[in-house]
């Protein structure tokens, strides 16, 4: 087997970010394939030459393993894992599932084989040849997006990043999951329209947040930070360098936006326009934004807040990544112009 380096590692890293964060997800299929890639590559021998070949089969039975806890009511109903009507996976998953409880019980089922086909077909129509799309870009690292005789190879060295990497790859991938359920209209009515995934893991942590949002939306003058026109309902307190991408609260990097704005964000960085407005509103409203998480108990340390975002804007133009300018997904390469809002 091949071996891989640490840079090889990074790389692998840099591009599965870049797919979580910019990557358009209308369903939750590219997450769970992400997952079954990585799982399948710990359980699998590896050819020599560093590559794996994984059958359509095998993809499809990893999807119905990684939804079938997923269909199973919460709060007396199935969580919709697509932004339109419920995906026709979840669908067929649940549909199979109300006659066998258990997969154990599942898999012995005769329409068992039934229900691997009609999965794997979903996938060669949606999620395999989509994952590796960032904008107009294929980044085309994973695999070559052809089946070869009813599979795919995953590239010499991706199976071994999946193994050595697999307890970051499954934590980036669930937290970003986690996160797109939660977004989703249709589940807003159960998971309420602040359920978010600070506040499921970070209850304590983030219960000022009502008062850090008061306190923002007094120093926004009421205005969305992003797109600057008036906030007219409650609004939604965002990450500015996204949670995925730095997992930890701190007050100077929250902002205050639409919830739209918030949505069409996702998980990307702001365009330089947006930073440069960040660091100037840090900068001159210092006291004032000390005095609000001060007050709302909420930990903040401005210096900390300014190092990630220029090591998260420094990440994002070496991986030649795309930043969020505003909504309706308009999007632009990042470049070095970033750079001068630091000086």
């Amino acid at each position: 087997m091949t071996s891989i380096s640490g840079s090889a590692e990074l790389e692998f890293l840099t591009r599965l970010q870049r797919i979580l964060g910019e990557g358009l997800f209308s369903a939750s299929y590219k997450y769970a394939l992400l997952l079954s890639l990585a799982e399948l590559s710990i359980e699998q021998s590896i050819a020599p030459d560093g590559t794996l070949r994984i059958e359509l089969d095998e993809l499809a039975e990893r999807f119905i393993t990684l939804y079938w806890r997923q269909v199973a009511p919460f709060k007396g109903r199935i969580l919709a894992q697509n932004a339109g009507r419920q995906a026709s996976i979840i669908s067929k998953i649940s549909a199979f599932k109300s006659a066998a409880p258990t997969l154990a019980v599942a898999r012995n089922r005769t329409q068992w084989p039934r229900l691997v086909r009609e999965v794997g077909r979903l996938l060669v129509e949606m999620p395999l040849w989509k994952l590796q799309r960032v904008g107009e870009e294929r980044l085309d690292f994973l695999y070559e997006e052809r089946l070869v005789d009813r599979g795919i190879v995953l590239r010499p060295g991706i199976a071994a990043c999946f193994r050595s990497q697999f307890p970051i790859v499954q934590a980036l991938v669930q937290t970003a999951w986690l996160s797109f359920v939660q977004r989703l209209p249709l589940n807003r009515s159960i998971l309420g329209p602040t359920s978010e995934l600070g506040e499921f893991l970070f209850g304590s942590e983030r219960s000022g947040l009502k008062l850090v949002a008061d306190g923002l939306r007094n120093v926004q003058g009421g205005s969305c930070f992003y797109c600057m026109e008036r906030i007219r309902d409650g609004g939604a307190v965002d990450h500015f360098i996204p949670w995925s991408r730095y997992p930890l609260d701190l007050g100077h990097n929250f902002v205050l936006t639409h919830a739209s704005c918030n949505q069409d964000k996702r998980d990307m960085l702001a365009a330089t326009g947006h930073l440069q407005r960040w660091l100037e509103r840090n900068d001159t409203q210092a006291a004032v934004l000390d005095e609000i998480f001060d007050a709302a108990r909420f930990p903040f340390d401005a210096d900390a807040s300014l190092s990630v975002a220029e090591w998260a804007y420094e990440n994002a133009e070496r991986a030649g990544a795309l930043v969020w300018v505003r909504r309706n997904g308009q999007t632009s390469r990042l470049t070095a112009e970033w750079r001068g809002c630091f000086k």
